[in-house]
């Protein structure tokens, strides 16, 4: 079988040919013109009896070009080669440290030498790319390995509970009581597998295909009223109040009302007795404020607060799966816009969604509300 040639020695062959033709060629250019001047001389001027013949200059020079032209071939061929082991150096370590690297890791960087040419530069890139991928593979890791024991801790709950009831017959009343419970674990893995979903689509950049001129007041109108009927409100003694003015935006209102239906369960479940829904438009973009009077995110859990399967250990700990905020925000960004969470100067914390500013509000039928619909409504658990 063939040997194929390698880089290094292609680019010694390609060296010596181009100085194999460059000698070849100002070889025979200097032999026609000699012979060309000799042929002119001897029909311009009277012949002259001599004894050097016609192109003797010509074939002396063709006879020294015969001569170096091997020793400049072989001086080709020894400098090219010195020159491509030399500039094929940064491959050769690169290679070196690719044969080093763990798959499982990623750790490999190529070497960047500092002289800024073409190598430096595909380099500095590949370096950029593999810094990138070495993030994405941790952040995979480490949403396997939560959403693996997210979805463990349901399952346990449902195997362990029915092993218990088929040890013996039981009552009508405890098979009851176990598929009460048997379902409720399910329902909530449901939940979990759809978040988990709809987060790989946004990471896939598939999240939000199909946009429509959405309007988030009521959106939210409706948000808040079902909000009414959860737990928290119903039960905790917290009203809710929205403030909202008809404001288009350009979005998928499934998802959208995602958003409303997470930041106000979250704002439920942490907050005292007050959460307020706010909708405006500026001219440069729509926002949606959430706003609740609980105890607000600890500062040093603040940078992991739109994490998936975050959770706090302090006063906003409780329920949930630690996938609605991050969720949310994939929704938002999906969507162009952007999740924020602050403290207000009075002590209340603010989620608040920006989005792209879309055309003056013109709502898309008359079948929708009238502004005061939307507006300045109070609701009451």
């Amino acid at each position: 079988m063939k040997r194929p040639l390698t880089l290094s020695t292609r680019l010694t062959f390609f060296f010596a040919g181009a100085v194999l033709a460059s000698t070849l060629l100002y070889g025979t250019l200097v032999t026609a013109v000699l012979a060309i001047g000799e042929w002119r001389e001897q029909h311009d001027v009277p012949p002259v009896p001599t004894k050097e013949g016609l192109f003797d200059d010509a074939w002396q020079a063709l006879s020294a070009l015969a001569l170096g032209t091997p020793f400049a071939v072989l001086g080709a061929v020894l400098l090219g080669r010195a020159l491509a082991h030399r500039a094929l150096a940064p491959m050769r370590e690169a290679s070196t440290r690719a044969r080093a690297a763990r798959a499982a890791e990623l750790d490999l960087s190529l070497p960047v030498r500092g002289t800024g040419d073409e190598w430096d530069e595909l380099a500095s890139t590949l370096n950029a790319l593999l810094a990138d991928a070495r993030g994405a593979f941790a952040r995979i890791r480490t949403f396997t390995a939560d959403a693996a024991h997210e979805l463990r801790t349901p399952l346990t709950v449902i195997m362990g509970e029915a092993e218990v009831v088929l040890r013996r017959p039981r009552s009508a009343e405890e098979y009851h009581r176990t598929l009460e419970l048997v379902y409720a674990e399910s329902r909530g893995l449901a939940q979990l597998v759809d978040s988990l979903l709809l987060l790989a689509r946004g990471d896939a950049g598939a999240l939000s295909t199909r946009k429509e001129p959405v309007d988030l007041a009521l959106l939210a109108r409706h948000a808040v009223e079902r909000a009414e009927h959860l737990p928290a409100s119903r039960e905790g003694g917290i009203g809710i109040q929205l403030s909202a003015a008809p404001t288009l935006v350009e979005g998928n209102p499934v998802l959208l009302s995602h958003v409303l239906d997470n930041l106000l369960a979250n704002a439920l479940r942490y907050g005292r007795s007050q959460v307020r829904v706010e909708v405006r438009a500026t001219d440069t973009e729509a926002r949606l404020t959430v706003t609740d009077d609980g105890p607000g995110v600890e500062p040093a859990f603040l940078p992991r607060l739109f994490q998936r399967f975050a959770r706090a250990d302090g006063a906003r700990a409780g329920e949930g799966t630690g996938l609605g905020l991050a969720l949310s925000r994939s929704i938002v960004e999906a969507h162009g816009g952007a999740l924020t969470y602050e403290r207000s100067p009075g002590g209340e914390s603010l989620f608040t969604a920006r989005f792209p500013g879309r055309a003056p509000p013109a709502l898309p039928d008359a079948s929708h509300p009238p502004p005061g619909d939307a507006s300045g409504g109070s609701a009451r658990a």
